[in-house]
């Protein structure tokens, strides 16, 4: 009898936790911010969205000793940058300021439509992330995003962070791209320049992609995914070059917020994230078509191959910008496109507009 009193208690305290969870976490507060990550929304067979939510809970901190830092690291004098110069890399390092922030909880309320629904408590990491089925809001049957915000308090103290989720239709070309050195000149391979390109000078978009992207665009249900292992941090700044710079607007799925000492992935774990999302997109679109645009400087190539041969029904063609001076003919592509078939394949010109290259189905 005592014996199954304990495994009765254990058994209680074990459904308790959550409870407990929920319980300790606390809503946000006036000096904490919510950023929301566009995930996408899939409409499902009753006419409802399955809706992935993905964000990040922090508060900002100012700790302008280590931008200076950084800028001596990176040989800039920031006084002697200009004012808009200096601007841009104070927001652009800004949230590697931030403090993620652990238990936190919001509600989320859905533009044309009633439902309001509660987040879990953000991980420790800041991280919140759910997928949930709300019934379909009021839109026109034409809108390509599914909107919403946060609600954290109440009266005064009302704040609002607002976020969107792609409305992917069943059916259709979706296109999984990556960033760095595919639509944005970042120059990866080298270092210094890298993180020059990335928080000191303007965002340079790759020569003819955004007209490329564009052509693709006109084909009706085709659906952009913007791939890559940055730091979440700098979403806000990528989100305003994928517009600025032309592009079409897509979701976007970047790796966790992290702090200057993981600044850089390594290659096993850049390579873990974009196969993870790619995995995760597959499956949530089982009817849909594939395209997959990378570029020669990292991985992309290997990565590509092997989700193609993984998935040979899924991926129609793969697009790599040619950044190493590489021809189609070399060994690499040889080895990372083995067993796929030629015509699925292309290498894109570095300098100039690509012809845009048909799906094969």
């Amino acid at each position: 009898m005592r014996r199954r009193s304990l495994l009765a208690g254990a058994a209680l305290l074990c459904g308790l936790a959550p409870m407990r969870a929920l319980q300790a976490a606390e809503r946000l507060e006036p000096d904490e911010e919510a950023l929301f990550m566009p995930g996408t929304a899939r409409p499902t067979s009753d006419g409802r969205f399955e809706v992935d939510i993905h964000a990040w809970v922090y508060e900002p901190e100012r700790r302008w000793g280590l931008n200076a830092a950084f800028a001596r690291y990176l040989g800039l004098s920031l006084n002697k940058l200009s004012p808009a110069a200096r601007l841009r890399f104070n927001q652009r390092t800004a949230l590697f300021h931030a403090e993620s922030e652990e238990g936190k909880v919001f509600d989320i309320d859905f533009d044309g439509s009633p439902a309001r629904v509660s987040s879990p408590p953000s991980g420790a990491n800041g991280r919140m992330d759910m997928r949930i089925v709300i019934d379909a809001p009021k839109a026109s049957p034409s809108d390509e995003w599914l909107k919403f915000h946060a609600v954290t308090g109440p009266g005064e103290l009302l704040h609002r962070f607002r976020g969107q989720a792609l409305i992917v239709p069943a059916e259709g070309l979706s296109i999984i791209s990556d960033i760095d050195d595919t639509i944005k000149r970042t120059q990866v391979r080298d270092r210094r320049e890298m993180l020059l390109n990335t928080f000191a000078r303007r965002f340079e978009a790759a020569p003819g992609m955004a007209a490329y992207y564009r052509a693709l665009s006109q084909t009706p249900g085709t659906r952009f995914h913007y791939l890559s292992a940055s730091p979440m941090q700098l979403y806000p700044a990528l989100a305003d070059f994928v517009r600025d710079a032309g592009f079409p607007t897509g979701s976007m799925h970047l790796r966790e917020s992290t702090s200057w000492r993981t600044l850089i992935p390594g290659d096993q774990d850049s390579r873990a994230h974009k196969l993870g999302v790619i995995e995760r997109l597959l499956a949530d679109f089982p009817h849909r078509r594939f395209m997959l645009v990378g570029d020669s400087g990292e991985s992309d190539p290997e990565i590509y191959g092997q989700v193609a041969r993984t998935h040979p029904s899924r991926i129609d063609s793969i697009a790599i910008r040619d950044v190493t001076g590489e021809s189609s003919a070399a060994e690499r592509y040889a080895t990372a496109f083995e067993g796929i078939d030629a015509a699925r394949w292309q290498i894109l010109p570095a300098d100039r507009g690509p012809a845009p290259m048909q799906a094969s189905r």
